[in-house]
């Protein structure tokens, strides 16, 4: 069911701040890590595709390093004051909704346990779902493979845009396109995959994640007013999140993992 802000603000003012086991320092940092492709062919590797081999290690150092992965939905909880947060918590999120998703990192995700967060694009869902084929060379998920992935309880799905890759821009305001007609253009395509994916898994995402990065002055006021509780970039860095404050959740820094530099690296440099 849509859970609009008015509501995790209903939420906020009757939850309980805190579990047992003791309170959360605050504010808490987390790191966001932000991953696309993932793949064997040694000729697509770069800056924004790794190998499985390279996921599984850093799963692996995560495990050893005593990070505890949790979901944009947690973090979200968090500060409207539901719960706590592990000691050193970190975000896995996956751009695109790849086909890499299902076949190298979901098997990973079953082995460790360990959950992740992924954005799908809704009008390339629709059209691959509608074509019904599944190739490693034909890179994009379908709704019933998002399905068991998300009936896994270890795939968060939240929105990466219905058709924002393909105008250009993809969130971003238009040069000369007033006001209120880009509120108007966001909401429509925002809103159109959040009907889709609702229909589809029965959940309302919270979180947006702007397309290359990109966004415009008034974009996350866009965002609040349609009821998303948070959104992502693609600025390098790591969050602070604090109870009761829902602006840290928006415009939240993700650090890219490329190929060729571990996970550990990244965080300890």
């Amino acid at each position: 069911m849509k859970r609009t802000l008015a509501a995790l603000l209903i939420l906020f003012l009757s939850a309980p701040w805190g579990t047992a086991g003791g309170s959360t320092p605050e504010p808490v940092e987390v790191p966001i890590i932000m991953y696309h492709k993932i793949t064997r062919d040694r000729g697509q590797l770069g800056k924004h595709a790794i190998t499985p081999g390279e996921l599984a290690a850093d799963i692996t150092f995560l495990v050893d390093s005593e990070y505890q992965v949790v979901t944009m939905n947690q973090l979200v909880a968090f500060v409207l004051g539901d719960g706590n947060l592990p000691e050193k918590p970190i975000v896995l999120t996956f751009d695109d909704g790849y086909f890499s998703d299902y076949r190298y990192v979901f098997p990973l995700l079953k082995q460790y346990k360990t959950p992740i967060v992924a954005s799908i694009m809704g009008e390339i869902t629709d059209t691959y779902t509608e074509e019904g084929r599944q190739d490693i060379n034909y890179p994009h998920l379908t709704w019933p493979l998002i399905r068991e992935m998300a009936e896994s309880g270890l795939v968060e799905f939240q929105s990466h845009g219905y058709d924002l890759h393909n105008a250009g821009q993809g969130a971003k305001q238009k040069r000369g396109e007033s006001d209120e007609a880009y509120a108007e253009r966001l909401a429509a395509d925002l809103n159109t995959l959040q009907a889709r994916i609702e229909a589809e898994l029965g959940v309302y995402p919270t979180t947006f994640t702007y397309p290359y990065g990109a966004r415009s002055r008034t974009s996350d006021e866009i965002l609040k007013s349609i009821g998303f509780s948070a959104s992502l970039i693609c600025e390098g860095r790591r969050n602070l999140v604090s109870r009761g404050d829902m602006d840290c959740l928006f415009g939240m820094g993700r650090i890219n993992r490329p190929h060729g530099r571990s996970l550990e690296e990244i965080l300890t440099s």
